[in-house]
């Protein structure tokens, strides 16, 4: 029944999204292929793994990766949300990993999607929870397994209140990975199972960027990453604070949207010399001071070479954007105080002295100075990130030994 009404208020809905759709671009750009998907080529026993961003893409290639490296033969389908995540990992893995976008979550869509292939698994990156895409799977006999699972705080009081619907589509997922304990927790105030709910790690740990045991090479530069239009107000001011203490420095603004590259560039012209990051990384001299981020993937590497890093998202109530990925340069972070998505991450870092939270605009410059002007510091800093990224080293090991239990158990019970 539950499934039912779910699924009639989807069909009511979809006008409405469809309208909707018209005037937002990310959503209109893969609109078609989401509603009418052609499927897989070649969808013959694949191992899918849906990651709805670019956050979430981490992970599957750090499953991915060592997998093709075990066995050449496996063969992958990743699928996301967006059309500039579709697109990146494409790029990234050529020919070798199907990258399509997912289906929505209505039948005669995933339907599409599903004829004519057949799916070893179907792991579902964090908190990406389509009812219709689980009971389907599992209706086909295809485990359902949720790798690196997490529940915000504020989805976690909406899951708990519709747990009597939740529990129906729990019961169709065969292992949940979460994060933590208390992301365990969740899941099961939430209506899992509590016997298919294990606790490992933050699977963000085990991500293979390129990072000798030596540190990094530095920079003269200073990055701002994952901004958000609501936290400008307190960035420029800061930022052009910090050009007149370090004018020598190269200073990067990486939003986390491109609609607002334009605000940014109008913001920062009258007191800086200004280029786009797209003139000018295939290495084409320029003489600008501040380089605002208008491509997507590029943020890695500047996080690689900074003096030191702020994470956006996470001045104004956003919930934060993931500060993990600068600790495996040994760059020491600071980020706001709003970081409810990344909790964990968060408290692990300031416990561990590889980050500081700031508040404010006075904060974060302070902040800034105090790591620049302190070699000690900032290398002790460093140290401390890299420490926290080598404790977690093992949790994909175990959860890929996990997974494929879960695996080979599923087929044994298809085939009795």
């Amino acid at each position: 029944m539950w499934r039912l009404i779910y699924t009639i208020l989807l069909h009511a809905l979809l006008p409405f999204f469809l309208a909707f759709a018209l005037f937002k671009q990310k959503i209109r750009k893969n609109l078609k292929e989401r509603l009418f998907p052609k499927g897989p080529e070649n969808g013959r026993d694949l191992f899918w793994i849906h990651a709805a961003s670019l956050g979430e893409a981490v992970i599957a290639e750090n499953i991915i990766r060592p997998l093709l490296l075990r066995n050449r033969d496996l063969s992958f389908l990743v699928t996301t949300n967006t059309y500039y995540t579709r697109d990146l990992l494409r790029r990234r893995f050529g020919t070798e990993t199907q990258v399509h976008s997912l289906p929505f979550d209505l039948p005669f869509s995933l339907r599409l999607f599903f004829k004519n292939s057949s799916f070893t698994a179907l792991l579902l990156v964090e908190t990406e929870i389509w009812p219709n895409l689980i009971w389907m799977a599992h209706s086909r006999h295809i485990p359902v397994i949720i790798v690196n699972g997490r529940i915000s705080d504020s989805t976690f009081r909406h899951y708990r209140f519709f747990s009597f619907f939740f529990r129906r589509v729990f019961s169709s997922v065969n292992l949940i990975i979460a994060q933590s304990t208390q992301q365990a927790e969740r899941f099961i105030q939430a209506g899992a199972v509590p016997s298919t709910v294990i606790a490992l790690g933050n699977l963000k740990y085990a991500r293979e960027v390129g990072v000798s045991e030596e540190t990094p090479a530095k920079e003269k530069s200073i990055t701002f990453g994952s901004v958000k239009e609501k936290e400008l107000e307190i960035l420029v001011p800061v930022i052009e604070r910090l050009k007149q203490a370090y004018p020598d420095y190269r200073i990067f603004v990486a939003p986390r949207e491109l609609r607002i590259v334009d605000r940014l560039e109008r913001a920062f012209s009258a007191g800086f010399r200004v280029a786009r990051f797209s003139s000018c990384k295939d290495g084409e001299p320029t003489d600008a001071e501040l380089i605002i981020v208008d491509t997507v993937g590029d943020l890695l590497g500047l996080y690689s070479k900074s003096m030191v890093a702020f994470v956006g998202g996470s001045l104004a109530p956003y919930g934060g954007q993931n500060m993990l990925e600068l600790l495996f340069f040994a760059t020491p972070v600071l980020f706001g105080p709003y970081t409810d998505n990344f909790r964990e991450i968060a408290e692990e870092i300031l416990s561990s002295g590889a980050g500081l939270v700031v508040t404010g605009a006075d904060d974060l410059y302070e902040g800034i100075i105090h790591i620049l002007r302190d070699d000690a510091v900032r290398q002790s800093m460093g140290r401390a990130g890299l420490a926290v990224v080598q404790k977690q080293r093992d949790v994909l090991d175990k959860a890929l030994v996990h997974i494929w239990e879960n695996i080979w158990k599923n087929s044994q019970n298809s085939s009795n």
